[in-house]
């Protein structure tokens, strides 16, 4: 697992490079599933993007190309850790089973009998969704999925993120929208509302909370 700091890579994931001046601030690459455990989705946060990459796949196992997806780091409004339940994974795998365990009974049927039932038992296991979500300023969200097994680093890698964007003005000072970027220094107020997010949230603890409220009053 990587660690936060400038000197992480020199480049992005996919063969993407690194801009003048951008460094890289936090990078981590996990899991695609608990099935497709040969496929990894990586995140890379610099210090004016957040760059993305997963694997498209057919049935979740085979990959067919890779998504790429770009967030200035001005238009990131948070990054959160979140686990779901795929009903329709359940309903797939269980008909995969029946029709799979019915057809070992038909002579000759073997050939498509376990591929039936394979496909079944992984679509079940599979089925708890574990995923890094990217919310945008305007409210959309894209998620990108990883290993259950890896939820405990989706949920560290989202804290240091979200700590990393907290410390980082946008890149010249100015949002997409060229309004320009309240900073911790100028408005206080606004940096003391963020943090509480934060720890509402629960990325960061009680005591990173005190600590950084703390060195925000003791700046008025």
């Amino acid at each position: 697992m990587a660690d936060q700091g400038s000197n992480l890579t020199t480049a992005l994931p996919g063969g993407a490079t690194l801009a003048p001046g951008e460094t890289v601030l936090v990078a981590d690459a996990f899991r695609f599933s608990t099935i497709a455990f040969y496929l990894r989705t990586e995140l890379v946060l610099t210090n004016r993007r957040l760059y993305a990459t997963r694997p498209n796949t057919f049935l979740g196992l085979i990959p067919v190309g890779t998504a790429r997806s770009n967030f200035p780091i001005e238009n990131v409004a948070g990054v959160n850790a979140g686990t779901r339940f795929d009903v329709l994974g359940v309903i797939f795998g269980v008909v995969g089973l029946i029709f799979g365990i019915g057809a070992l009974m038909i002579p000759n049927a073997a050939i498509v009998a376990v591929p039936l039932i394979l496909l079944g038992a992984a679509s079940i296991i599979s089925s708890p969704k574990q995923s890094i979500e990217v919310t945008n300023s305007g409210g959309g969200s894209i998620q990108f999925p990883v290993s259950l097994l890896e939820r405990g680093r989706t949920l560290e890698f989202a804290s240091r993120v979200a700590e990393a964007i907290a410390r980082t003005p946008a890149s010249g000072g100015r949002a997409a929208g060229g309004s320009p970027v309240v900073s911790e220094a100028s408005d206080p107020s606004a940096a003391l509302i963020n943090l509480q997010r934060l720890k509402d949230q629960g990325l960061i603890t009680a005591d990173e909370y005190a600590a950084k409220r703390a060195e925000i009053l003791g700046r008025l």
